[in-house]
């Protein structure tokens, strides 16, 4: 009988198929027909990458070893024909813990621990599963050279550890969350616990419906169509003059686990990604300012800056979908499409043929290494840049084989060969010089974001950091990207309006509160929150009220997590609902102690209810947990004030302004700290600078000439 798993509160459940997940059929279905498919599928990571933890799927050392991680000791062992881990739990302190599934199986293995509530959290002391002669079969943590104690938002006991809302959607077929608010309880069901065919192509029951009865159907009964862009036509596969930025029907169902983004909803298979997902830009802390892969981002967003992906070729070209191995290895892959005479040359590679370095992809798709012995490729296709790593501090392919020579060797080597003396893409400078609040970039910006030969992700990137330098002149671009075809545009245009007031934002919003993509309306709702019904012209208060609805909805979704308890509390915040918005963070605390947005956005509500008495802790812990954040230092320092405290202020101010000197508001603050403490001149000369680095803001200009004429 096909059932659907239930993790519920006390224990695990098998109950039969329940009526709201009869449109799933189950992996098992779907071999009578596709039994090849269904064999390759069996031995992909897809199918092992979440298993029930029994002696066929543990690959870790469960014979009473052991692992010492900073004087703590734990222990894995075995009792009953069930496995058990000795660790430090969210006190510090040893306590058993059963091993309810295997996470993955290669190259490394983790491991899910069951708690009575109905939470499963991710270990983060996991197996490598390579061979010992590669250095694998050995327990390592994944956070090895800094001490993660009970407390830390990335111990393993923590929310970001946790498997129901961080990884579970992409481990599992039809997962559904079942997360109670109330009670801070999961009931988290799903169809399989692994990646089924039906997480691809959707609900299997039309599909057999249509083979047993051989009507016509439109895409056989099934609600997704995930055939290639395009195909070889008589063994030839050109590549296609396009300059195509749509993601396909295919790339949104690989995206939707392929991705960093944020769920917007309960995943609705018959909707376009973005109306189930918001999909992470290129932003500082996640991708080098070339585009190159700086953080865990996993593909998409790498894909969709790539050549590859504007003319039109598609995962399935390299990938076969169920195997999940590549189509053919080495350059064959890259052959099938780039032509031999020109591209599978020494000339073209100048490494010996056959070395590694003659390899297409050790050039074109540099490896990271994530979770200590996890390589992934970058899937932007680049071309080897050291160059731009001279000037913009960006890694390049060279120097990742060559760690021998010097960046100034592989640029002097490119150089020689190619004659260039610049970067290979003119944007990484930009992005970086606009990253670096330089601004002397901003028409070059201005022309990037305008710019239709450019990946969209790429435009995207420019009209975000059009925020880091708010004015009037920025806007025209802004405006057109907000009415642009693409909705990653759209999506992300709205950044560059938050220097404006609410009032003047809608003004040029209002078309978009009901935007047909979801990801659009939901960046929209976050710029207009805090405008009241009675603010917005009659004929677009419905449009409004519904989005502000739907908003609330989607950040409900993740109430599971903090940083949507986060956006959740000022949400309430900005309509004046103390009360609730304080409730609603200090929930997204108890979820995660030592998050600095709610520790800081918390500490603000309680400014406002004149509880700084409340306030001052968490900013002690605050400050005391991320030395290096402005923001903590600043927050900390104006809470001196109130209490009158300015003296001890002042070093508060310095260590922000300091930390963060592209933020103008910071820099103003300490300089008008300083006059206040009657250190006039030494204001002045902050104010000068600053106003070198920030002509157009109005306060710094006007704070500069007041004390100039003391």
């Amino acid at each position: 009988m096909f059932r659907r798993l239930s993790f519920s509160v006390v224990i695990l459940l098998w109950f039969s198929h329940s009526a709201n997940a009869q449109d799933f059929v189950g992996s098992e279905a779907c071999a009578a027909c596709h039994q090849q498919e269904f064999n390759n599928w069996q031995v992909s990571h897809h199918r092992q990458a979440m298993q029930p933890a029994n002696a066929d799927t543990v690959l870790g050392d469960f014979n009473d070893a052991s692992f010492d991680y900073f004087g703590s000791t734990s222990r894995f062992y075995t009792r009953n024909d069930e496995f058990f881990v000795e660790t430090d739990n969210a006190e510090g302190e040893p306590e058993e813990f059963k091993v309810a599934y295997t996470f993955g199986f290669t190259p490394l293995q983790q491991y899910l621990l069951e708690f009575p509530d109905g939470r499963l959290q991710a270990l983060t002391i996991v197996w490598d599963t390579r061979p010992a002669d590669e250095g694998g079969q050995r327990w390592y943590h994944l956070y090895p050279d800094e001490e993660i104690a009970a407390g830390d938002m990335l111990h393993w006991s923590s929310s970001f550890q946790n498997w129901n809302s961080r990884c579970a959607s992409c481990h599992t077929t039809d997962l559904q969350r079942n997360f109670d608010m109330e009670t801070n309880t999961y009931n988290t069901q799903w169809v399989e616990s692994h990646v089924g065919c039906e997480a691809c192509h959707g609900p299997g029951s039309q599909h057999l419906a249509w083979a047993e009865n051989e009507t016509l159907n439109e895409n056989f009964g099934l609600l997704v169509n995930i055939d290639k862009v395009w195909e070889p036509v008589n063994g030839d596969l050109p590549i296609p003059d396009s300059n195509n930025n749509a993601m396909s029907e295919q790339l949104q169902v690989c995206a939707s686990c392929h991705s960093r983004r944020g769920e917007l909803q309960h995943r609705d298979m018959a909707a376009a990604f973005l109306d189930n997902y918001s999909l992470s830009p290129v932003l500082p802390e996640l991708y080098f300012s070339d585009g190159q892969v700086l953080d865990e981002v996993y593909v998409a967003g790498s894909f969709l800056q790539s050549r590859m992906h504007q003319n039109q070729v598609s995962c399935t070209n390299c990938h076969e979908p169920h195997s999940n191995q590549l189509r053919i290895e080495g350059n064959g892959l890259c052959l099938q499409c780039h032509e031999a005479g020109t591209f599978q040359t020494q000339e073209h590679f100048f490494h010996e043929p056959g070395s590694e370095g003659a390899q297409c992809v050790n050039c074109h798709m540099p490896e990271t290494t994530f979770m200590g012995v996890d390589a992934r490729r970058d899937h932007s296709f680049r071309v080897p840049d050291p160059i731009a790593s001279l000037q913009l501090g960006v890694p390049n392919a060279c120097n990742d084989c060559h760690e021998d020579q010097s960046v100034q060797w592989a640029a002097d080597f490119m150089q020689a060969r190619n004659g260039r003396t610049e970067p290979f893409y003119s944007h990484a400078a930009i992005i970086d010089a606009a990253r670096n609040n330089q601004q002397e970039i901003v028409p070059d910006l201005l022309a990037l974001a305008a710019d239709e030969t450019q990946p969209s992700m790429l435009r995207a990137a420019a009209l975000i950091a059009t925020a880091n330098f708010p004015s009037q002149r920025n806007l025209r671009t802004v405006i057109e990207a907000l009415n642009a075809e693409d909705p990653i545009l759209r999506m992300n245009a709205v950044h560059g309006l938050g220097f404006l007031s609410p009032q003047q934002r809608f003004q040029y919003l209002q078309n978009l509160l009901d935007d047909p993509v979801k990801a659009v309306r939901m960046n929209v709702a976050r710029q207009l929150t805090g405008m009241q019904v009675n603010q917005i012209p009659p004929n677009s208060r419905a449009d409004f009220a519904a989005l502000l609805t739907e908003y609330e909805n989607s950040l409900l979704f993740n109430a599971d997590m903090p940083e949507s308890l986060n956006e959740l509390g000022l949400f309430y915040a900005g309509y004046g609902d103390l009360q609730r918005a304080t409730q609603t963070l200090e929930a997204a605390l108890d979820l995660s102690s030592a998050y600095l947005p709610v520790m800081l956005n918390l500490s603000d509500l309680y400014r406002a209810q004149d509880r700084d008495d409340l306030a001052e802790p968490l900013l002690d812990e605050a400050t005391r947990l991320y030395p290096e954040s402005a923001d903590a230092s600043h927050s900390l320092g104006l809470l001196y004030v109130r209490t009158f405290r300015l003296p001890e202020s002042l070093v508060l101010f310095q260590q922000a302004a300091e930390l963060a000197p592209g933020n103008p508001q910071y820099v103003y603050v300490y300089a008008v700290a300083l006059a206040e403490l009657d250190r006039v001149e030494e204001a002045i000369t902050v104010l000068t600078d600053a106003r070198q680095r920030f002509p157009d803001d109005a306060q710094i200009r006007n704070a500069l000439q007041a004390y100039r004429n003391r």
